[in-house]
């Protein structure tokens, strides 16, 4: 890439100066001669020179960012392969294949497969499941080893195994195979189970999981090996350079964080948290620079166990150093007792040796611990894994960040997405630098596809909502008996409160339902209180309607459902409601409010299943109440009146039938029906009411005028709504000289 140039442009952007066409300038050309070096950022935090934009913050911005800068690299048929599924890890910048790089990695098929997922989560766009099954499909077609087990880690064109390794050995079968590879897999497995509930899935990702801590999982030294050979038997170490921290790393993130709290069996879900303690421990023991002599250093994180003190080393970098500290962050919240609380100080002079102030973008690497000897102007992926950091600091710290995270993802979203209007492709460059010569235009190849950005667009999208005070929309394909108890999850995060909605059939997924779901309060649930009390007594929850139904259990106007749920220990953690329509036309929804009270409302006509418990602060949970809501609120309909004047031939004295009446209701049955009928001439005897039938008697023998008949309905029904009607017929009776024909 020596001598190319690109010219980010911030058309239609609301820049901060600092962030905006001088800054840019900047990072691309390169440093003069004796520059300064960049300032040494351990004194303390820096304040931001430059009043920030505080639409970068907003969810519609990342929401725009997925689907017009991301979405559109993806979804050209070049991305999808043929057969769809068989994803090509390789293409240029204006998303076309590239025909001299034709081989897949398993890791990057895997990465397509979540972005298609996650693509599904943020758009409620059926085809994206399409996308991500196929690639599944592909996957476990082509990459698993049916003889040895585990996977192969690369494909040619046509999937079948190509030895990476180059070891000599004639069968491509025999490639050694790398946890990295098979952690990764975990991830698609993982986001698209997340997405649709989909239990071959979730038994794939429970396999992966088991592979990895079965077979390449040291328990005595509590460490991942970085490889195994093609039996899976022996250990390999990648490069001979000690074990890699993405064996960790990968794991930790793509595996267990994610997937912890959505998985069928509770079994299971201890066993993922157990999981990621030991993993995150794992990581902090091996890999933190515990042995610096100066406390000051002790904030970094070495790639490589036996290249310790190398800045060279594989994967020693801020962006592993980023990714740690969020995996460490994020993991920490999931335990009550805060295990690696105390790592708070050392992730802070991360943040600060890592951050470019004047340039509001991320350095790739120290040279050395001394002062601001640092190589500037980061991967992509880099930039990335900051902002999440910082996002995920904001949304536990209210939001004490937001000026960095303002000012960095500005930065990300000027100077690495591709505006140039001849590649209306878009998508992000692997790196824009100061130095020409180590700028990288690629959008894809083997580790950048689309993991890092779209997991970024949906972070800062969860933040933006967050931070906006505003529920973030995430879309799921739930199977239909599963659509309103499913545990959706702001991806790693917590959610305080959710509301969700069953919106249709998914076109692309029989059985299976799109479900709407908004999430509320993300990163603020009420924590488990620490130590925990011996409490297993669950809350107790009371409903009450208002108004009340009447006698028969109706309801004519719209229902308020008041839910107080009480703890006598621990205290209520949120009450869950699932409001399931039997009848009419209203959606299922469930809601889940934190706190001890909440509020439903029904107006709606319908007939309701609401199914409601509580749950305290250490998860016990009140055994599920249902009530049945009825709620008609339409008069009933009458049919059968005249509606003109009755023509009677012959007359001939006899009763005969003027109206058949009939009442009926759409949602309650009818209560009482009664039915009237006068003439403008006193005779009772010639008129007979019976039910809904009316009977006057027709008289034509020697003159008269026609009698007219005023009938009057009254219908009731069961829920207490009324309809009156009337009716009018003219029947031939003699009353005198002359007549009527």
């Amino acid at each position: 890439m020596a001598g190319t140039h690109i010219r980010p442009t911030t058309v239609g952007r609301r820049v901060a100066p600092l962030a905006g066409i001088a800054v840019l300038a900047s990072m691309l050309a390169p440093p003069s001669p004796g520059a300064a070096p960049i300032a040494d950022q351990d004194s303390g935090p820096q304040v931001a020179a430059a009043v920030v934009d505080p639409e970068v913050l907003q969810g519609d911005t990342w929401l725009r960012h997925h689907r017009e800068d991301l979405l559109p690299y993806w979804d050209r048929p070049e991305a999808l392969g043929e057969p769809i599924g068989n994803f090509p890890s390789f293409r240029g910048r204006d998303g076309g294949l590239l025909p001299g790089s034709t081989d897949r990695r398993l890791s990057t098929l895997a990465r397509q497969v979540y972005g298609y997922s996650l693509a599904f989560m943020m758009t409620g766009e059926d085809r994206y499941l399409t996308y991500a099954k196929a690639g599944l499909d592909w996957i476990n077609a082509k990459a698993k080893d049916p003889v040895y087990g585990g996977y192969y880690g690369r494909l040619d064109v046509d999937g079948n195994p190509v030895d990476p390794d180059a070891d000599g050995d004639p069968d491509p079968t025999h490639a050694d195979k790398e946890l990295f590879d098979l952690a990764s897999l975990g991830l698609a497995y993982g986001m698209y189970f997340n997405v649709t509930r989909d239990p071959a899935a979730e038994a794939d990702l429970l396999a992966v999981r088991d592979l990895i801590f079965d077979k390449y999982y040291d328990a005595a030294q509590n460490r991942m090996k970085d490889a195994l050979t093609y039996d899976l038997t022996t250990e390999v170490d990648t490069d001979d350079n000690g074990g890699d921290i993405t064996d960790l790393l990968v794991p930790g993130t793509a595996v267990l964080l994610p997937n912890l709290a959505i998985l069928t069996d509770p079994d299971r879900r201890a066993q993922f948290k157990d999981d990621l303690r030991r993993v995150t421990d794992s990581l902090i023991a091996r890999h933190k620079n515990t042995a610096a002599t100066n406390p000051n250093q002790r904030f970094w994180f070495w790639g490589r166990t036996i290249r310790f003190g190398s800045f060279t080393a594989q994967q020693t970098d801020f962006g592993h150093n980023l990714k740690s500290y969020a995996m460490i962050y994020n993991a920490n919240n999931l335990f009550p007792d805060r295990p690696w609380q105390d790592l708070g100080a050392d992730r802070t002079r991360l943040l600060q040796r890592a951050w470019d102030e004047p340039a509001a973008r991320w350095n790739q690497r120290l040279r050395s611990f001394a002062a601001g000897n640092a190589v500037p102007d980061s991967e992509w992926w880099i930039h990335d894994e900051a902002d999440q950091l910082l996002a995920a600091m904001d949304l536990h710290d209210g939001f004490a960040s937001q000026d960095q995270l303002a000012r960095s993802s500005r930065s990300f979203l000027d100077v690495f997405v591709d505006r140039d209007p001849f590649h209306p492709a878009r998508e992000t460059f692997a790196r824009i630098a100061r130095d020409p010569d180590t700028t990288d235009l690629r959008k894809s190849f083997f580790g950048k596809n689309m993991l890092h950005n779209d997991e970024h667009a949906l972070v800062m999208y969860l933040h933006g909502r967050a931070f906006e005070g505003r529920p973030a929309k995430l879309y799921y394909a739930f199977p239909a008996a599963s659509a309103l108890t499913a545990a959706a999850k702001p991806y790693w995060f917590d959610a305080a409160g959710e509301t969700r909605t069953v919106t249709r059939d998914v076109t692309t997924l029989p059985g299976h339902k799109v479900v709407e779901v908004e999430l509320t309060g993300i990163g603020a649930a009420a924590p488990e209180p620490f130590p925990a009390p011996a409490d297993t007594t669950p809350p107790s929850t009371l409903l009450t309607a208002s108004p009340v139904a009447n006698a028969a259990g109706w309801h004519d106007k719209p229902v308020t459902l008041d839910l107080t749920a009480t703890d006598g220990l621990v205290g209520v953690k949120e009450i869950h409601v699932e409001v399931t329509a039997r009848s009419g036309a209203a959606r299922d929804r469930a809601v889940i409010a934190p706190g001890a009270s909440l509020s439903v409302a029904l107006a709606d006509e319908g007939v309701y299943d609401v199914r409601y418990f509580g749950v305290d602060l250490l998860g016990n949970r009140e055994p599920a109440q249902q009530v049945r809501v009825r709620i008609d609120r339409t008069a009933p309909t009458v049919s059968g009146l005249p509606t003109r004047p009755c023509v009677i031939w012959p007359p001939d004295k006899r009763m005969v039938r003027v109206a058949d009446v009939v009442a009926d209701d759409a949602l309650s049955d009818i209560a009482d029906l009664r039915v009237s009928a006068v003439a403008d001439e006193p005779s009772d005897d010639d008129i007979v009411v019976d039910a809904g039938t009316v009977m006057v008697r027709a008289v034509r023998d020697g003159g008269g005028d026609g009698r007219t008949y005023l009938m009057t309905v009254v219908a009731l029904d069961v829920a207490g709504n009324q309809t009156v009607a009337q009716g009018t017929c003219v029947v031939p009776h003699d009353r005198g000289p002359g007549s009527v024909d």
